[in-house]
């Protein structure tokens, strides 16, 4: 193997997949990148055997091969080069010299059979999505997944075909969920609904970044997605999503509007003196306004009152301020509607306009 590519292209796809990378890999080649060069083409594959990223880099190939060499060590040393060429060449027993115009590096490497063999995708059963909005959607959900691998049926989100052209997305944690669904403009190629692992999901957001639209769909056993050179092959989560619309409330008793970023910024200043494990904030809702209150006996207490037009009953109930901070963080409307019911009954957060965005968060004793 022996090629020649510009740094800054070849260091910018390196950096994007290298993530996915395994550093404590119980198998060594988790933490290498498979390099595969050949027809003027280098072709860069990172795996931890759930997730798969390649991505393509135009080069001067001499001699087709393949190796795999250290993620990690490949990127820190690309990342510190000055702009121009680097010319790989592989010199023997799996080891690769580098060299710029100015330095050399000699790297030890593992043969490219011992490298997973990369999942087979259909670029067929691919759509088209817009990337901004493709990434509001997955913005607005992927905060709720649940950071416990052992509930493998909550550790992704949700995707689900809710008409030719609507996509809706979901995700919960058990104590709160978030669903969002957008028309998009290209008919969509689901023909069934799909659990995404979240680390999948992470990897994807940073595909959309790179250009204005993004190809993504299922096969069998997994999610795929290309964009800008670079693919990305996701094991679906194997596991039964639990049918939210059981949990979201059919109505509340008290329903009233209030300005996003007031109620944030209070909760976040209130939310100060909440205790570190739980985040509790306790919110009253009256005629006279909502009021805040958090008290921790280790740190102190936190109290504020907004002004609100209210003219239902009277209700007190805890929550997680950090679950419904998460909420209006990413909801851009000027006011969001919240229902309540009593203290047992979970919250209904919504945006006031056209956006299809519910979020529902469970009560908390404090």
């Amino acid at each position: 193997m022996k090629f020649n590519v510009d740094v800054s292209k070849f260091s910018e796809k390196l950096g994007l997949i290298q993530g996915i990378a395994e550093r404590r890999a119980t198998m060594p080649v988790l933490s290498h990148v498979l390099l595969q060069a050949r027809s003027n083409v280098i072709e860069l594959s990172v795996t931890d055997l759930e997730t798969t990223m390649s991505a393509t880099v135009d080069a001067d190939v001499s001699k087709d091969g393949s190796l795999s060499l250290p993620a990690k060590k490949l990127n820190d040393i690309v990342n510190e080069l000055p702009q121009g060429n680097i010319e790989f060449e592989e010199i023997g027993n799996h080891w690769v010299e580098m060299r710029t115009s100015s330095a050399n590096f000699k790297i030890a490497g593992l043969p490219n059979e011992d490298f997973p063999v990369i999942p087979e995708a259909s670029s067929e059963e691919l759509f088209s999505i817009q990337s901004d909005k493709f990434d509001d959607m997955i913005s607005k959900t992927i905060f709720a997944v649940s950071p416990d691998d052992l509930r493998r049926n909550l550790a992704g989100i949700y995707f689900e075909k809710n008409g030719k052209n609507n996509l809706k997305l979901a995700a919960t944690d058990g104590h709160r969920l978030s669903i969002v669904e957008n028309d998009l403009n290209s008919e969509i190629k689901l023909d069934r609904s799909v659990l995404v692992p979240k680390k999948g999901v992470a990897e994807l957001r940073k595909m959309l970044k790179l250009g204005e639209e993004i190809k993504i769909g299922c096969g069998k056993n997994f999610f795929m997605a290309e964009g800008e050179g670079i693919r990305l092959i996701v094991r679906l989560i194997d596991a039964e999503f639990p049918d939210y619309n059981q949990v979201i409330p059919k109505s509340t008793k008290n329903t009233f509007q209030i300005g996003r970023e007031r109620f944030l910024s209070a909760l976040r200043r209130v939310s100060v003196l909440s205790s570190e494990k739980t985040r509790s904030v306790k919110i009253s809702i009256s005629t006279e306004g909502m009021t805040l209150l958090s008290v921790s006996p280790e740190v102190g207490e936190a109290k504020e009152l907004l002004p609100l037009e209210y003219s239902g009953t009277e209700i007190e109930l805890g929550f997680n301020a950090r679950y419904i901070m998460d909420v209006l963080e990413v909801l851009s409307e000027e006011n969001v509607e919240l229902g309540l019911s009593d203290e047992l009954s979970p919250a209904v957060i919504k945006p006031v306009g056209g956006e299809k965005y519910i979020s529902v968060i469970m009560p908390m004793r404090v």
